[in-house]
């Protein structure tokens, strides 16, 4: 069940996740972010007990509003290249996003001080998508549309065809987030791969 809406609240974890992906965690200060809600400190601290709280927050709700397109992914069972694009389609919106990618880079500049929030990062984004590709592989290989021997290895050959040195160039800030057409690009060479891979003829 989703939590009422709070205007307040909403307002200082949209301050808050401005200051934090500018200025990081150590440069983000509480009353910068009181200002920039714009709310008094002693109402920031009504809803969240300190920065270290209200960082996690941020993170938590990023990881949501980055997972809001696999819940509309639809599969076939009957056409395993549409299925694998749409799952495919949902993964490389979500890892090559620019504010994904922001979160990645803050996400490894404090995993010292933060390291639990690793862990909320991979449950949140990637573990998700694994899952539910996944079970899109096992029915395909029960109903024998595509004989899988190792679901969980397919599954993550696939999705990491789909991240490889073109993600972490976009990480490193070395090339900027892919455009439609060159996700189009990845996403078609992944599947063909993939399904030639597994022997599968259309």
């Amino acid at each position: 069940m989703n939590k009422p809406y709070n205007p307040k609240q909403q307002a200082i974890l949209d301050a808050a996740k401005r200051a934090f992906l500018a200025n990081g965690y150590s440069g983000a200060s509480v009353e910068a972010i009181a200002i920039a809600a714009p709310v008094s400190k002693p109402t920031l601290y009504h809803h969240f007990k300190g920065k270290q709280e209200l960082f996690a927050a941020v993170i938590a709700e990023q990881c949501e509003a980055l997972l809001s397109t696999l819940a509309e992914v639809r599969t076939d069972i009957g056409n395993p290249a549409a299925g694998l694009r749409a799952i495919a389609g949902a993964f490389v919106d979500l890892i090559y996003a620019e504010e994904a990618l922001q979160l990645y880079r803050l996400i490894i500049a404090e995993q010292q001080q933060f390291p639990e929030l690793g862990e909320l990062i991979y449950r949140a984004g990637p573990e998700p998508v694994l899952g539910q590709l996944s079970a899109y592989l096992a029915e395909l290989n029960t109903s024998g549309v595509l004989p899988i021997d190792d679901i969980e290895t397919s599954s993550r050959l696939f999705l990491n065809m789909l991240k490889g040195d073109q993600h972490f160039r976009c990480l490193l800030g070395l090339q900027a987030g892919l455009d439609d057409r060159a996700k189009q690009r990845l996403i078609d060479a992944a599947v063909s791969l993939f399904l030639k891979g597994h022997n599968y003829a259309a």
